[in-house]
């Protein structure tokens, strides 16, 4: 048995974040990761000398990844990476705030009976973006060091927190699913659905429409998405963190401050942060050995507010090693693509046709059939990393990484019928030819190598409920987690004194910049505890300052 100050459970950017802050304050940490290696879905993987991205394709700042960098002192390289939007024959690249109206125009040309209803849905778009741009014009106070410099606060603090209470007020107002809203603008469910389709199911407004600003703030890493999670495993090992891979966390004691690996490791603990999904850490609690009747019953009401929870949407990748060099691409769809073939959408394609009673059809043909249609009218996410670093795949080569989203419950429901692997091979095909239909000339004769990740590959690496790429879904009522920006700091307690939170499950909307802002927060949390039992006296923890 090991003792050590902060054990965090998970490796994601999340659990890289916390941990890098814990060691920045010379705590002994211990990290623990199931995988064989740390990133969870951040950061990418080799094969056939292509660097191709597992998760996130690019990073956006929102006023979080550059000061948590500086404040750790690490410097990375980040390449522009500026997002094109296809609709059919129609193209736009998102430069600037001005491309939003030639966005407004590309859909007029579409949907020339809607001109007017497109305009009060732009004008929507630009309401949110100068909300957002209060949130995210300077850099995020949190990862400032304390007490702040009084002519910070007075000339920079006080004037943008007084910005953002009143803009993220107005901006929380449209807080209905995005399909909703645009629902009282226009009655034409194809241009709701070419506006909306590759976002997350039931995305509140203001999310949805602030993503027009988030676009403009894309950026990759050089080197790739590896490159943010090599960092900071650099800085935990070479900081006195320990780091050990290959170590699922099985048990946990609550009272006695003791965990369990798979393997027989036992740790106990003074503080862990658990940097996972929160149904996870409740399925390692044995609740009936609790021996405090209040706290089994504050882990029994924590773990009741998330049963039967759903996830968010989950994805499905298919990554294309073709023989084409990076500059046949550059026109088409340049280094990230959000690419619909058809401007009719999904508008009428819904999940329910392949349902009766509720329950899915086991009929190849239908499901097959379905799913040809759903490929067709659907919004592929295309991103070509070599486009933007060309040492990411070899001289003369390209790689492609083609996304969509996808239903956990129709992917599993394949699988319990002995579909999967047929699933795999023709939906590989569907989307190869698609894209060579109408869009990327020749690309099926040009393919090396591929290979596809679908819900189920989530789920089974992440452990994330139902495959979730982005923590709790928008459509769960009676919202498991934190949702208010205004209390994103309570968002990493949790019931259990000793046990903070971080990463997508601990406050939506999710992403890379929250999973990284929670880290920092529940590290902090951590932090102020151990310094409270301490009382900062010698011969306690050893901190540094801050």
């Amino acid at each position: 048995m090991s003792h050590v100050d902060v054990i965090v459970v998970g490796s994601g950017i999340a659990g890289l974040t916390s941990a890098a802050y814990l060691c920045k304050e010379r705590l002994n940490v211990l990290l623990l990761e199931k995988e064989a290696e740390v990133g969870g879905l951040l950061g990418s993987f080799t094969v056939d000398g292509h660097v191709l991205d597992k998760g996130a394709r690019s990073i956006i700042d929102s006023g979080i990844v550059t000061p948590m960098l500086k404040q750790l002192g690490l410097h990375i390289d980040f390449i522009e990476n500026p997002i094109r939007i296809t609709i059919g024959k129609e193209t736009l690249v998102l430069n600037d705030k001005s491309d939003i109206a030639r966005y407004g125009d590309m859909l007029k040309r579409l949907y020339p009976q809607n001109k007017a209803e497109i305009d009060a849905i732009i004008a929507d778009i630009y309401y949110v973006m100068k909300a957002m741009d209060v949130l995210y014009g300077i850099e995020n106070p949190m990862f400032l060091p304390k007490p702040y410099n009084l002519k910070y606060i007075i000339q920079t603090l006080l004037p943008w927190f007084f910005r953002f209470s009143l803009n993220m007020g107005k901006a929380m107002k449209l807080s209905d699913p995005i399909n909703n809203f645009l629902r009282t603008k226009t009655r034409n469910e194809s241009l709701i659905q070419i506006i909306t389709q590759h976002f997350f199911s039931m995305t509140p407004t203001f999310f949805a429409l602030s993503y027009f600003t988030l676009y403009l703030q894309y950026h990759y890493p050089k080197g790739s998405t590896q490159t943010l999670v090599d960092a900071l495993e650099k800085l935990i090992t070479s900081t006195g963190g320990e780091i050990k891979t290959s170590s699922e966390v099985t048990d946990i004691d609550i009272e006695k401050k003791m965990l369990i690996t798979k393997a027989g490791d036992v740790y106990t603990y003074d503080q862990m942060i658990w940097a996972a999904d929160t149904n996870g850490l409740f399925r390692r609690i044995d609740i009936d050995k609790i021996s405090s009747m209040a706290l089994r019953s504050k882990v029994k009401q924590a773990k009741m507010k998330i049963e039967g929870k759903k996830g968010a949407d989950s994805v499905l990748t298919l990554y294309i090693l073709t023989d084409l060099p990076p500059f046949h691409f550059q026109e088409i769809s340049g280094p990230h693509c959000f690419y619909t073939p058809d401007k009719e959408g999904l508008a009428s394609i819904s999940l329910d046709e392949l349902r009766e009673n509720g329950i899915f059809t086991n009929d190849p043909g239908e499901l097959y059939a379905w799913i040809t249609r759903f490929v067709r009218f659907n919004t592929l996410e295309i991103s070509i990393p070599t486009l933007r670093d060309p040492s990411l795949s070899p001289a003369g080569q390209t790689g492609l990484i083609v996304s969509l989203l996808f239903d956990y419950g129709l992917i599993k429901h394949i699988e319990q019928i002995g579909l999967y692997e047929d699933f795999k091979k023709i939906m590989t095909d569907l989307l190869i030819n698609e894209l060579t239909f109408d869009y990327i000339e020749a690309l099926d004769k040009h393919v090396l190598k591929t290979i596809i990740s679908t819900p189920l590959s989530i789920e089974r690496r992440t452990f994330n409920t139902e495959g979730s790429l982005t923590g709790w879904s928008f459509g769960n009522q009676l919202f498991p987690a934190e949702y208010r920006m205004i209390n994103v700091k309570k968002a990493v307690m949790t019931d259990i004194d000793s046990i903070k939170q971080a990463g997508q499950w601990t406050f939506n909307p999710a992403g890379v910049p929250v999973s990284i802002l929670t880290g920092k927060l529940a590290a902090d949390a951590v932090i102020k505890d151990l310094k409270k039992r301490n009382g900062n006296k010698k011969g306690g923890t050893a901190f540094g300052s801050n």
